[in-house]
């Protein structure tokens, strides 16, 4: 598999991650809801359509006063930033996986 290949697959990877965890990046950024809620909402449901649809509404919406958390004195985009690393190093483990399960396919063709 080609660098280009593996760079590709890592960056629709790493979009879908972010599409996929983007109910827990609200509750970051909103702080209406505890974003460990929010994280494990998303995902029990959030693989369902009706069930991300609900996250989103859920974060975007709940009560800012219950959240007491130290995430509070962090800047939005800090807390953006924890989570897109996050997702990138995600992407990244799963690139390098799927070019390293390539490379020995390959040697076991031939």
């Amino acid at each position: 598999m080609h660098l280009i290949t593996v760079a590709v697959v890592s960056s629709v990877v790493l979009v879908g991650m972010a599409i996929v965890f983007l109910p827990t990046i609200i509750a970051l950024c909103t702080r209406k809801v505890h974003w460990r809620e929010a994280f494990v909402i998303n995902l029990s449901a959030g693989w369902t359509v009706a069930g991300w649809v609900g996250a989103i509404v859920w974060a975007a919406t709940g009560d800012e006063a219950k959240i007491k958390t130290r995430f509070r004195a962090l800047s939005t985009r800090k807390k953006v930033l924890i989570v897109l690393e996050l997702v990138f190093v995600e992407a990244a483990v799963t690139g390098y996986a799927l070019f390293h399960h390539s490379s020995h396919a390959t040697h076991l063709l031939h």
